[in-house]
This record gives structure tokens, sequence and C-alpha cells, in this order.
């Protein structure tokens, strides 16, 4: 069953949690394992706005989704990733998982299965990532060069 976004009626498929149109998040799932009927946050005597989100009660996700109004851990991953690679020099043993998990997050912002907020972390862990182990592996092929070439004697002898 199609989940229809009730700010612009787009389609979505049954296991999005935000609309591929306008990013809005849908409603819970009736019986999903992610979502459990909980008290509304509001007064007594005062119904909640029709399509409001689910509240969690500390429930940890993990690696298996994201938080339902928050950046997705992928994300986050690959951005930090991104950074250890160009302080520590390390290009390829963190460039290439940070632009798999950039990547990852990107197709789960275009299901619906992820907010919005995480798409420019994301895109930063891909061309990061690729950039990272172009420019890092390249400066370790032109110091392994050096090496050779000073480790030749020129004389001959």
């Amino acid at each position: 069953m199609t989940k229809v976004c009730q700010k612009c009626n787009q389609t979505n498929p049954p296991d999005a949690a935000y609309c591929l149109n306008c990013s809005s998040p849908l409603g819970p799932t009736v019986g999903g394992p992610a979502y459990q009927q909980q008290s509304p946050p509001h007064a007594v005597g005062q119904t909640p706005y029709v399509g409001a989100p689910p509240q969690a009660q500390g429930q940890n996700f993990g690696m298996q989704g994201s938080s339902q109004s928050g950046t997705g851990p992928k994300a986050i991953v690959a951005l930090v990733l991104v950074i250890v690679g160009l302080i520590f020099c390390c290009g390829p043993f963190t460039g290439i998982p940070a632009a798999i998990l950039g990547w990852m997050e990107l197709d789960a912002i275009k299901n619906g299965k992820s907010s919005e907020s995480g798409r420019w972390m994301a895109q930063v862990g891909i061309w990061g990532g690729i950039a990272v182990t172009v420019i890092i592996g390249g400066l370790w092929l032109v110091y392994l060069l050096m090496v050779m070439m000073a480790s030749t004697n020129p004389y001959g002898y």
C-alpha cells in the first residue's frame, strides 16, 4: 500500500518516511516496527494536528535507518571520514568508505527513507571522498617515485 503525502498529494513507496516530492514527513505506518502507539505530546483537551510525526521514546535505529527528524548517521560518518582522511593523509582508506556511505545516504534521501537535511553532508562525503582518494593517493605515488629515484645511483658505481 503506497503512502500519499498530505501536503502535495505525491504517492510514495510504502516504506518511505519522507515525501519524495516535498520531503515532508509521512504519517506512521500501521503496525510498522519503527512506529509505536504513543501518547500525543499535547495538553489534555487539545487534539494534535493531522500528520504529526511519531515521537520516539529513546529508540536507537543505528545504521539501519536515520532518525525521523535529523540527519542520517551515514551522512555524518561520511563527512567525518573525509575530514579524517584530509588530516591524517590516509586517502583511500577513508575516502572510499566516505564516498560509499555518502552514496548510500543520497539513495536513502532519494527514496524518501532519510531526511533531506543530510543531503549536503552526503554530497560532501561522495565528492570529498573521491578528492581525498585521488589527491592523497597521488601524493603517495609522487613520494614513492621520489624515493625510487633517490635510491638509484646516477653515477653507476
